[in-house]
């Protein structure tokens, strides 16, 4: 198994192992347990199994979470992957731990398994697994990362109603969870001190510097993420999670329109379909003086969604761009 890494980075990603050779460690796994079982605990043998039921663990998770990746979340923290089947996990990482208490793998497995992607959720118990990872292996980059990733959830709120009320709201947000989000830039400034070239580190800790407002930081994250990103590792960056978006906003705040409009026209270069990247464009050519373009996109977007600007598509520009319809359609 020369593939195979505890820590099993690429695994989760998808990056340089396929399904058929995930199958295969499983079994191997299986053979290992099967074999020494009934064997007398020596240190040797209690070694030889944990290590296989972490193994099977960590595969069966990959196995059954049905995805193929997963980028901004650098362990596929909790999606896909049924209860039914968290529970089974979990019973294995915990033999796992009976035969090595201090297993930091098999823990950190135990924090992602136990984290649910709930607005204003956060699974103490994940994070508690995830520190004792931490504390017995202090250079575990990917505990690091995850432990940032438990407070995702708090960064991802969706808000429906006028200008004015979602401002109050996000501040509100902001305020209360602003300790959280300097914490997990700490934890990722960390790992990437670990591990100064893993792109998915610099994109996770981006977005919690936009939330802090750190938007040149932000803009610096989002690009090391573009560079740092393997050949393999690239389309997934770009098409799944947007990063031009991203990045796009940030220059938005930072008032540098030219540079926000090329990264949204990047994204639907990338992603012709994805019709509220026209928002976030039309806003970048508004506050840039080009408003001829900026109606262009706003009508191109009520073209594709083949409604009238109805209140709920009314909403959702006023939301995106912080400028009423009339104003762009106008002209003014």
């Amino acid at each position: 198994m020369s593939k195979y890494d505890t820590d099993l980075d690429y695994v989760i990603f998808d990056i340089d192992i396929s399904r058929e050779e995930l199958e295969e460690i499983k079994a191997e796994a299986d053979k290992i347990i099967s074999e020494n079982k009934k064997k007398k605990k020596d240190e040797e043998t209690r070694k030889i199994l944990s290590l296989a039921y972490l193994k099977k663990a960590q595969c069966r998770r990959r196995l059954e979470s049905g995805l193929t990746c997963n980028v901004i979340l650098y362990e596929n923290i909790g999606f896909g992957v049924f209860r039914k089947e968290k529970k089974s996990i979990k019973k294995i990482l915990k033999k796992a731990l009976e035969l090595s208490h201090n297993m930091p793998e098999a823990l950190m497995q135990l924090g992602i398994i136990n984290v649910y992607d709930f607005y204003d959720h956060i699974d103490y118990k994940a994070i508690s697994f995830l520190s004792m990872a931490i504390q017995i292996k202090p250079d575990y980059a990917a505990a690091l990362n995850n432990r940032a990733m438990c407070f995702r959830s708090l960064a991802r709120h969706c808000f429906s109603g006028n200008q004015e009320e979602k401002d109050k709201f996000e501040k509100e947000e902001f305020e209360k969870n602003k300790d959280k989000f300097k914490s997990a830039v700490d934890d990722l400034t960390e790992a990437i001190r670990i591990r100064p070239f893993d792109a998915v580190y610099y994109l996770n800790r981006g977005v919690f510097n936009s939330k802090l407002k750190e938007h040149k930081e932000a803009v610096e994250d989002f690009s090391n993420a573009i560079n740092y990103a393997s050949d393999k590792k690239k389309e997934p960056l770009k098409k799944d999670e947007k990063i031009f978006n991203l990045r796009g906003k940030e220059y938005t705040e930072l008032k540098e329109y030219d540079k926000a409009i090329e990264d949204f026209s990047e994204t639907l270069n990338l992603i012709p379909h994805y019709d509220d990247t026209l928002l976030l464009r039309a806003k970048a050519y508004y506050l840039a003086g080009e408003k001829e373009k900026a109606k262009a996109d706003i009508e191109e977007y009520l073209n594709r969604k083949r409604k009238t600007a109805d209140d709920n598509n009314r909403r959702e520009i006023i939301n995106y761009t912080g400028i009423t319809l009339e104003d762009i359609l106008k002209g003014e």
